[in-house]
């Protein structure tokens, strides 16, 4: 919607100095969005009115004229090649240095030996939105010297408003006038429309039949005799300009200059054209018949459908309602009497057939929206009105001072209007409680009084209709068919508050918030998302939909606990994901397919277990499940996916792909973060391998994440916190993934569970470690886990073993079958002094006995 400055200060009375700027802001800040400013003054800078003092003929070339102009100082030599340049016209000079619409940059230059002080310019050349035959020549009004911008009406700026769907008042000068008085608490000048009447009766001339209310609940008319179709007025191009409109004659014009004040469209047909019963023109306003056919306006012949509404006399449709009008009606240079309709027609069916045939217009677009159907009358007036005066013969008396319009107007309006309104709209009537509104917006009582309430909502059209009890009743206009309730009413003061005015408060404590908030999940979650964006990831979020067989291989095809949409968008969206994998999953195929393999990506979201046994089904009253009576039992979960290599490319940078390893190691730096130590003896973490309850990883790449639970917190030893592993590399191929891929997923509950309650930080070490290597050989069947867990235990060497870590397992030439050789680092350090070499020499000999006595463990040679 393009909006014009000028004309908004018609309509409000802003205060002295208001800039463009301002009115924008305020504008903004009340939801209609100023998406472009456009300065229409801007293009001709340095372009001046100037009178043609003297014409010669250029002395070297027959079709160019040396003219001397006089445009407010000393005169100008100009050499011009119109032909309607004469002595005494009144034109437009671009002067030196100005720069033309199309980029063309004016200077003095010698043109077949004269000097050019600057150029008499067209309206082409201007940019205008007319063209001229030769030079614009202007009336004599014109002063030489006044910037062109003023002389043509351009001295103006346009805003692009952004205006959503559900407001159709702002789709108009004056209702958007209205929200900027009510912003900047000013008045709103906007007088009921007059309209002189000085012809008969309109009973006599015209008469409508309404066959179909559902789609046509208002119509009206008026009848102009005396009609002279002209071009328009300057001052009604360049408004019309202003909006985005071309210019077609002075009736058709008048109707779309209405339509950008008031927002209600209206039509214009030739009165002459339209059948006739009892010498009347018959309008009527019904749905198109099987078959029958409409040539528009566009000079294109339409087949119609039943669903189409059209205006149409005895014998045939003359216009498709609330779309275009037909080529048979229209307003031509012939035009002497002129039928003015303005009607209400429903949304629904306008949009069908606007978008059936393609034809989306201004009056389309509003019509969609929902027009106010009980400002059709005053549209309807200020149109007539305006067509009357508009109905002269300028080849006729002397023109009034100033206005561009002769004395003599052959214009008269009938007397009266035909209105058929067989389903009348009433004003809606809403209650608003102050109590309430002061509770939703989060302002004091006294800020949201009845006073200021109803100030407020007077400002933008409502009235007050009564109280209830605690509750003000207002009359919604029906131009705001978007407030149908309380809370609608509570948003518009809001808006016309200000958010600013809304106080800044703290979220509520937790005692306050449970179950809507638990802080110790969020700051794990904030943890966890530092730590892996530390890692190299970055979060995805996707859709909790997809389709049955994306989770067939992560449930089994278990079809029972799942939870499926009851009117999904698809069949790819109709199952609630029980896992995070398949979105990331998909999310790193996408990558693959734009080549790019390195990917790092993680999700933090609820999946959706089956039914919740506490649930209740979904309710549409305002009772409804929520929260912990929901119908789905949704868990808080930690995916990620990485694929490609494990580090970027270098010269001195081994390549290799992720593995196993580098899953495990994010699961361990997200487990750090949230103070849970994975490494020392002390270290609670364990990864167990996993069996076929997780097919969709690899069988030999595939661990369950345990945390030991501290004392006191239940009967189990261990929490299940999630699974890691190698992407089964059948899942891999169905995803069309171009290089192997590792994933994890973590229940976000229990990591919030186990979590440390603060991070420990230990001084740094003022001794010196020892570090001793001992390679053991023992069965097959002892695992490295079950061996470090026994050494960390054993009380002769707690407080001086620092870490135990395994770097290497071996089997092969030198052991026996059956047997394997682990290899572990031992670091010690005493917080209190330097170890001895016996201390150490103690140490090791008791780590060594230890595995000798309960797995058999023998030194390797």
């Amino acid at each position: 919607m393009r909006v014009s400055m000028s004309w908004l200060t018609e309509l409000v009375e802003l205060p002295k100095g208001t800039t463009s700027a301002q009115v924008a802001e305020r504008l903004t800040a009340v939801g209609l969005e100023v998406e472009a400013v456009e300065d229409l003054a801007a293009p001709l800078a340095g372009v001046v009115v100037a009178r043609v003092a003297a014409v010669e003929p250029h002395p070297q070339a027959d079709k160019l004229r040396v003219c001397t102009v006089e445009a407010g100082g000393a005169p100008l030599t100009v050499v011009c090649g119109a032909a309607n340049v004469e002595a005494g016209a009144r034109v437009l000079l671009a002067t030196v240095g100005a720069v033309l619409p199309g980029g063309k940059a004016i200077s003095a230059t010698a043109i077949r030996g004269v000097q050019s002080q600057g150029m008499l310019c067209s309206a082409q050349e201007l940019g205008l939105p007319f063209s001229t035959d030769g030079l614009l020549l202007l009336d004599d009004k014109q002063a030489p010297g006044t910037p062109a911008a003023v002389a043509l009406g351009r001295e103006d700026t346009v805003f692009t408003l952004g205006v959503t769907p559900n407001r159709p008042d702002a789709l108009s000068h004056l209702g958007v006038a209205r929200e900027l008085a009510a912003a900047m608490r000013v008045r709103l000048r906007a007088a009921p429309p007059t309209c002189p009447e000085r012809a008969g009766p309109v009973d006599d001339l015209a008469a409508v039949t309404i066959e179909d209310p559902e789609g046509c609940p208002r119509y009206a008319c008026r009848v102009i005799e005396g009609v002279v179709v002209s071009p328009s007025p300057l001052w009604l191009v360049m408004r019309l300009a202003a909006c985005g409109v071309r210019s077609v004659n002075n009736v058709v014009d008048v109707t779309n200059v209405v339509m950008m004040e008031r927002g209600v469209p209206l039509h214009a047909f030739d009165y002459d054209t339209i059948g006739k019963v009892k010498n009347r023109a018959a309008v009527v306003v019904r749905a198109a018949r099987t078959g029958e056919q409409l040539a528009t306006l566009d000079g294109k012949t339409r087949a119609l459908v039943e669903s189409d509404l059209v205006i149409a006399d005895p014998e045939r449709a003359i216009a498709l309602a609330g779309v275009m009008g037909g080529a048979d009606t229209e307003v031509g240079a012939g035009t002497t009497r002129v039928l003015l309709e303005c009607a209400s027609f429903a949304p629904a069916r306008v949009r069908k057939t606007a978008r059936r045939l393609a034809l989306h217009s201004e009056a389309s677009h509003r019509f969609e929206r929902g027009c106010d159907p009980n400002g059709v009358v005053a549209s309807l007036d200020r149109a007539a009105a305006l067509v009357a005066e508009l109905s002269f013969d300028a080849t006729k008396g002397p023109e009034r001072p100033g206005t561009g319009v002769h004395n003599v107007s052959g214009g008269r309006v009938a007397r009266g209007v035909v209105d058929v309104a067989p389903k009348k709209v009433a004003p809606a009537v809403v209650a608003l409680r102050p109590k309430r509104a002061a509770q939703l917006l989060g302002l004091p009582a006294k800020v949201v009084d009845e006073a200021t309430i109803s100030k407020l909502l007077l400002s933008i059209g409502l009235e007050v209709d009564g109280r209830d009890a605690e509750a003000l009743r207002f009359r919604v206009p029906t131009f705001r068919p978007d407030l149908t309730r309380e809370v609608d009413l509570i948003e518009e003061l809001l808006r016309l508050l200000g958010t600013d005015a809304v106080p800044s408060t703290l979220p509520a404590r937790a005692s306050e918030a449970e179950g809507l908030y638990d802080p110790r999940r969020h700051r794990v979650v904030q943890a966890v998302r530092g730590a892996l964006e530390i890692a190299g990831f970055d979060e995805a979020v996707n859709l909790a939909f997809l389709a049955p067989s994306a989770l067939d291989p992560f449930d089994g095809g278990d079809v029972a606990g799942r939870i499926t949409v009851g009117n999904p968008l698809g069949e790819e969206m109709s199952v609630m994901r029980r896992t995070l994998l398949p979105g990331l999953l998909a999310n790193a195929a996408t990558n693959h397919r734009r080549q790019v393999l390195d990917v790092r990506l993680y999700e933090v979201a609820a999946v959706f277990l089956g039914r919740s046994p506490s649930g209740r089904a979904p309710q549409r009253e305002r009772d409804g499940a929520a929260g912990g009576d929901a119908w789905a039992r949704e868990v808080p979960r930690l995916a990620g996916v990485a694929t490609g290599e494990r580090s970027g490319l270098g010269f001195d940078v081994e390549r290799a792909a992720v593995d196993f390893y580098d899953a495990r190691g994010a699961v361990e730096q997200i487990l750090e973060a949230v103070g849970v130590a994975c490494h020392g003896p002390a270290s609670p973490v364990s990864f167990v391998a996993a069996d076929d309850r997780y097919p969709f990883l690899h069988p030999r790449a595939r661990a369950e994440v345990w945390v030991a639970r501290k004392p006191g917190e239940g009967a189990a030893t261990k929490s299940f916190v999630g699974v890691v592993g190698e992407v089964h590399p059948d899942l891999a191929r169905r995803y069309q993934l171009k290089a192997r891929a590792v994933a994890f997923e973590l229940d976000i509950e229990t990591l919030a569970r186990v979590a440390g309650d603060r991070q420990r930080v230990k001084p740094l070490p003022r001794f010196p470690s020892v570090r001793r290597d001992l390679a053991l050989v023992l069965d097959d069947k002892v695992t490295a886990a079950e061996l470090c867990a026994r050494l960390h235990d054993n009380g002769a060497v707690r407080g001086i073993l620092e870490t135990l870590e395994v770097f290497d397992v071996y089997r092969g030439a030198g052991i026996p079958a059956g047997k394997r050789s682990i290899a572990l680092a031992l670091t010690l350090r005493a917080q209190d002094r330097t170890l001895t070499d016996d201390e150490v020499a103690r140490a090791t000999s008791v780590l060594l006995e230890d595995a000798r006595a309960h797995f058999g463990a023998e030194v390797r040679g």
